[in-house]
């Protein structure tokens, strides 16, 4: 009964309140859309996020590259300090290489505000795979994974504690499955458990959690991330059916995504009213022991120094909605705690 977090090994008794998706150093450069004009001639490759570009940012977040690269470590720690002080305990960062992963930041800043931080391990989407992938079996992921797992990243001995989020596009391709069935190697190698990235606008997680299901990845050691970007009760309920966890981890985005953008890939998102009455309607089903809630703040305007929610977001604002809605205290710690802690703890024989 242990989990690896970027300091130590630890119980899971030791977890506290986690939240279960975020990015603490992240670059999401690889959807940066630069080919708009924006109002007043901004340049959105040089334009930092201001207060007079929040508008623009709500209709389109990757209309500035610089909205895209939370990279300032004292802005940073001072956000995850937030979490810490509304009662958090632990976060569960899901950014891969190529991405903005950066373990020495995430230890140095795991001791210096009393966080625990489980890192992952793996690879994102294809746009962001490096030109090596192409030619590495899936035996040879899964291995570079297992070496992160056991015995640190780059020599640093900064190890992870889940692998993901895997990145599976809008368009799943084969690249993305491979990576996907290496992951269900090493999760049975280290019995690990997988979180995975599914493009919001698509049912993709309904294929990705097959494959990892059919390579031998057990329903409660796999993770499908950002369902409730919609409000699809039908693929949250099939996914759920098949003994997966699924993750309501958009809370605080509400963004109104401009007409224009929305064929290439991105959709509307709903409000976080709607998230908490599917999250109610889950519990009322039977759900309840399948529901991971988090944030996933992967943008400048998603923290709080920028306007946004913060990291607290899920502990300050949305536990009060969901008691408003009759979710006992009971439920709401199962899925603020029990949820996310069993389905990282990486017993290799869980029953």
């Amino acid at each position: 009964m242990s989990i690896q977090t970027v300091t130590k090994t630890i119980s899971r008794e030791e977890l506290g309140i986690i939240t279960p998706h975020e990015h603490i150093f992240i670059e999401l450069t690889p959807f940066f859309d630069e080919n708009q004009v924006l109002p007043d001639g901004i340049d959105p490759k040089t334009a930092p996020v201001t207060m007079d570009k929040l508008g623009i940012l709500d209709r389109h977040p990757y209309a500035l590259r610089d909205n895209l690269i939370m990279g300032d470590y004292e802005t940073q720690k001072k956000e995850i300090l937030r979490f810490k002080n509304a009662g958090g305990k632990t976060i569960v960062d899901a950014t891969m290489p190529g991405i903005g992963r950066n373990p020495q930041w995430l230890k140095r800043i795991s001791e210096e505000t009393g966080i625990n931080v489980v890192m992952g391990t793996g690879f994102y989407v294809y746009s962001s795979h490096p030109e090596a992938l192409a030619t590495m079996t899936e035996a040879e992921i899964a291995d570079l994974m297992v070496k992160e797992i056991e015995e640190g990243v780059d020599g640093t001995g900064i190890k992870a504690g889940i692998i993901g989020e895997i990145g599976i596009s809008e368009v799943f391709n084969d690249a993305e499955r491979r990576v996907l069935r290496a992951s269900a190697i090493a999760h049975k190698k280290t019995g690990v458990a997988v979180l995975v990235h599914i493009n919001p606008w698509t049912t993709n997680g309904l294929e990705a959690a097959q494959i990892l299901l059919d390579n031998g990845v057990k329903p409660e050691k796999i993770a499908i991330s950002h369902v409730d970007v919609e409000d699809d009760m039908e693929y949250m309920k099939k996914l759920l059916d098949m003994g997966v966890y699924i993750e309501f981890d958009n809370f605080g985005k509400e963004y109104y995504v401009n007409r224009e953008v929305r064929n290439e890939g991105y959709g509307l998102f709903v409000h976080d009213t709607h998230r908490v009455a599917c999250v109610k309607e889950l519990i009322d089903a039977g759900y309840k022991k399948q529901l991971l809630l988090s944030c996933d703040v992967c943008l400048k305007t998603c923290l709080r120094t920028y306007g946004g929610w913060g990291y607290d977001h899920v502990l300050v604002n949305i536990v009060p909605m969901l008691e408003d809605e009759g979710v006992s205290q009971e439920d709401i710690m199962l899925m603020l705690s029990e949820n996310p802690a069993r389905f990282l703890d990486n017993r290799r024989n869980e029953k």
